[in-house]
């Protein structure tokens, strides 16, 4: 009686393993699905918005993209089209931002922008519109 269980114990175990060792193989690449992570424009600035872009495998398309700054998590997870899965994105603190996309835990990727207050000195070098002419009215007309 006792030869028949440690037999049934030994198939148990080893079917067990079997199975685990399938799973393990079958499982997907830590890095297979997000590829990259990208934010549009080339100087980031507070209170912008911006557009970040996850470039997944055709495989990944039925799980969605989370994207994070900085930890915290940006809007809802996204779905992916065409092989991207796309956010937009308004900095709100100056400094450094880490930006993640997560693929169901499996996945992710990070990209860190730097993010800048806005300049408030106007493009054209300001100024106020009116011109000082400097006496050039003084004088009588004849």
């Amino acid at each position: 009686m006792q030869t028949y269980q440690a037999r049934r114990t030994g198939f148990g175990l080893t079917a067990f393993t079997a199975i685990a060792a399938a799973a393990v193989l079958t499982a997907p690449q830590a890095s297979a699905l997000v590829q990259s992570i990208a934010v549009s424009g080339t100087t980031h600035y507070v209170g912008t918005p911006y557009t970040v872009t996850a470039d997944v495998t055709a495989t990944s398309f039925l799980f969605k993209v989370t994207f994070t700054d900085n930890g915290t998590q940006i809007g809802e997870p996204v779905a992916v089209r065409d092989g991207k899965a796309t956010i937009s994105w308004t900095p709100s603190t100056p400094g450094a931002h880490e930006i993640k996309a997560v693929q169901e835990l499996i996945s992710s990727k990070t990209v860190t922008v730097q993010v800048s207050e806005k300049p408030t000195t106007p493009p054209d070098g300001g100024g106020t519109g009116s011109a000082d002419l400097g006496g050039l009215l003084t004088g009588s007309a004849s």
